[in-house]
């Protein structure tokens, strides 16, 4: 069996479970993931939608029929799904001599909707300690689980659901913002959060390789979010030979994962 150069990374943008909507796309996630078997997963955040905490849609025909409740079951119901085909894959490597279990490494970056958790907490005296982001279960399901906006670093990637800049810490954004990664933060990572896909490198004197790259989205529903659905790219990104800051970056979309894993 040939070595692996560096790690095999998938990154997994912003998944948005909601009750509004099925999970279909979890067992087609973790069907890929079988096949492919990255060193490690990491989901970039906003797995959790918890649309019924957001403070847009409050007091608006949005808000009608969120519950919390429901948005929790959701959440734990696409971990279950993802899950399922890798349980089922070890089951049989256990029944077979001299085959390896399959146990990735995982990593969650909290989202900006994981956070509203935190906040409705924070801002409600009637709610503090009740709400929780250990109702989301990731630990249970095997998640290592970073706060919202402290990356994850490995082999010199930074992973985050956004990255920030300046005294007021914007999150990195605008038509280059895999570029802007790069130019304003000086390592190379990877975020989420804007739904777009995006990717930038360069050659640093100092440093070698770098890249910026934003991850797109993984699901395959118009969101409101946002008014530019049109704009989004869904599907799943693998970092293959990930190491020293560097990558081979692959784009697998969500029409191919639908049609090659459901």
């Amino acid at each position: 069996m040939t070595k692996r150069i560096g790690k095999e990374i998938l990154v997994i943008g912003d998944p948005h479970a909601t009750p509004k909507h099925n999970n279909d796309r979890f067992e087609w996630l973790g069907n890929f993931i079988v096949e492919k078997q990255p060193d490690i997963i990491v989901n970039i955040g906003d797995m959790a939608s918890m649309d019924s905490l957001s403070s847009y849609d409050k007091g608006s025909i949005h808000a009608e029929g969120n519950r919390y409740d429901h948005d929790i079951e959701a959440v734990i119901d696409a971990q279950e799904r993802m899950d399922k085909p890798i349980r089922e894959y070890n089951k049989v490597m256990t029944k077979k001599k001299h085959l390896k279990k399959y146990n990735p490494k995982k990593v969650i970056t909290l989202g900006n909707h994981e956070q509203r958790i935190i906040r409705a907490s924070s801002q409600d005296p009637a709610l503090h300690g009740k709400l929780s982001i250990d109702d989301l279960q990731y630990k249970e399901h095997g998640w290592d689980v970073y706060p919202f906006l402290n990356p994850y670093i490995v082999n010199d990637i930074a992973f985050s659901h956004y990255a920030t800049s300046g005294i007021m810490a914007r999150p990195i954004s605008g038509d280059n913002a895999a570029a802007n990664l790069v130019k304003k933060g000086f390592h190379s990572t990877v975020v989420g959060h804007s739904h777009l896909r995006g990717y930038f490198e360069t050659t640093d004197t100092a440093r070698g390789r770098l890249f910026g790259l934003v991850a797109g989205c993984y699901f395959d529903f118009d969101d409101s979010y946002t008014t530019e659905n049109h704009r989004n790219w869904r599907g799943l990104v693998m970092l293959h030979e990930a190491q020293d800051g560097s990558c081979e970056p692959a784009w697998y979309s969500m029409s191919y994962i639908k049609q090659r894993y459901s």
